[in-house]
């Protein structure tokens, strides 16, 4: 080959390597790049059960992180997005633990998952069909700060609630694997979500829900979901069966009555054999139908004043029952399986983005408590001999204000369903906060470009 030839080989080669590269990058949208420094004070709080019961005061803990996102359009109608994470915290010392004392780092994706659009229908978003597959964030309930937001966020046996994670201020969200089908058109919004289950037991069982919702005038929004919980599970532990402590299984007497095999109460006797006749048998289950309501009123847009944030006097309202079937021994009371979570954005004449209150009451006997499903791979509560009340009410205050953009200052006072998290980074399973004066405090400055 000529130098006259290789010279023009070599051109088309980089003009081809040009056109590609700007062809890439015309379908990728910028960078987006998101931070936050978060510091947390907790005033009183019950770190594990051989604590005093006034627990522990005055422990400090911040944690920062950053994570990035890309979008890039595949297609018309089809979009990847990649996101990727890190997060430097600090963990909170639990008593006669020396492990417990340090830093953590932790680094992974924070968003994988592609996106196809059917039936596009104008330039305000609606579509018949958007199909996400993979792990991805989801938010149902816009309104929710810290407390509320609960079709992810809690098992239906037993009944335990979360609230935040390793960062706490405004964390109202999860992050789902699986398949979300999602129509939107006007005020209607509709998703049908076949998640994957990671952060719960049983792990890698399947849940099939339905979350709708439809916004009238965009002042008045009603909404409901119904989830089919752990309904399909390989390894067989959804069913009770695998229990290691043996207090899922209850017999049936031929009176009719009902016995646990192994009670996890003290005052309850095991089942006797040798003096009882037993008619059936069965097991107490992780598998269940979770049943929310949701509804929002925004008195704001109704005032229309310039002196109100676009999101002032907003009354908003969720409630979800935790296991529709009454079941015997520990949940026979429909009502001790419902939480109730009212908030509202308090106007204040736009020194503030948001400042609002969140109350949540639910009658669980039982503390909030997951060491049971965890450990055991048991459904039944935890059981400490005591009823627990103390825990009924939780609340929270939230304000946030944007300084400039990119930069918001956000700030929460709260006694919520807070965790801890150990010396191998594992969330505890326990509340640390069942008492009513247990609370906390945290600010966040977050950054987005």
């Amino acid at each position: 080959m000529s130098k006259r030839s290789s010279a023009a080989a070599v051109f088309l080669v980089l003009a081809a390597q040009g056109s590609f590269a700007e062809e890439a990058s015309s379908r990728l949208a910028p960078l987006k790049i998101f931070a936050n420094w978060e510091a947390t004070e907790i005033e009183s709080f019950v770190p594990d059960p051989g604590s005093t019961p006034s627990g522990y005061f005055r422990e400090i803990s911040n944690a920062s992180s950053i994570w990035l996102l890309e979008e890039a359009r595949l297609a018309d109608n089809a979009k990847l997005f990649v996101g990727v994470g890190g997060l430097y915290f600090f963990i909170l010392p639990s008593k006669g633990n020396q492990y417990s004392i340090g830093q953590r780092s932790g680094f992974g994706f924070t968003d994988l998952h592609a996106e196809f659009e059917y039936w596009r229908r104008g330039d305000e978003g609606d579509h018949g069909l958007l199909l996400k597959a993979g792990v991805f964030p989801f938010k149902y309930n816009e309104n929710a700060k810290n407390l509320g937001e609960y079709m992810f966020r809690t098992y239906t046996y037993p009944t335990v609630i979360y609230t935040g994670g390793l960062t706490r201020v405004n964390s109202a969200g999860v992050q789902l694997g699986g398949f979300d089908a999602n129509t939107k058109i006007g005020g209607l919004n509709n998703d049908l979500l076949l998640t994957v289950k990671t952060d719960q037991t049983p792990s890698a069982s399947l849940s099939l829900t339905d979350i709708a919702s439809y916004t009238l005038g965009g002042i008045f929004t009603l909404g409901g979901g119904f989830m089919f919980d752990n309904f399909y599970d390989p390894s067989k532990i959804a069913s009770g069966k695998y229990d290691g402590q043996g207090s899922s299984l209850y017999y049936t007497l031929k009176d009719g009555s009902k016995q646990l095999a192994h009670p996890l109460k003290s005052s309850d006797a095991p089942y006797d054999t040798s003096t009882h006749l037993a008619v059936d048998s069965a097991y107490l289950s992780f598998q269940g139908e979770k049943v929310m309501l949701r509804a929002s009123l925004d008195l704001g847009k109704i005032i229309a004043s310039p002196m109100l944030s676009e999101k002032d006097l907003r009354l908003y309202f969720e409630g979800i029952l935790m296991g529709l079937q009454n079941r015997p021994f520990y949940y026979e009371k429909m009502q001790d399986r419902i939480a109730y979570t009212v908030g509202f954005n308090f106007p204040t004449f736009r020194i503030l983005d948001v400042l609002s209150a969140e109350w949540e009451y639910c009658s669980n006997p039982y503390p909030n408590d997951a060491t049971n499903a965890s450990v055991a791979l048991s459904p039944t509560p935890f059981v400490t001999g005591q009823v627990f009340n103390g825990d009924n009410v939780k609340w929270t205050l939230y304000a946030q204000k944007s300084i400039y953009q990119g930069f918001t200052l956000s700030g929460q006072i709260a006694n919520d369903h807070m965790r801890l998290v150990d010396y191998f980074g594992h969330t505890n399973d326990r509340d640390v906060m069942p008492l009513r004066k247990n609370w906390y405090w945290s600010v966040q400055m977050g950054f987005a470009i």
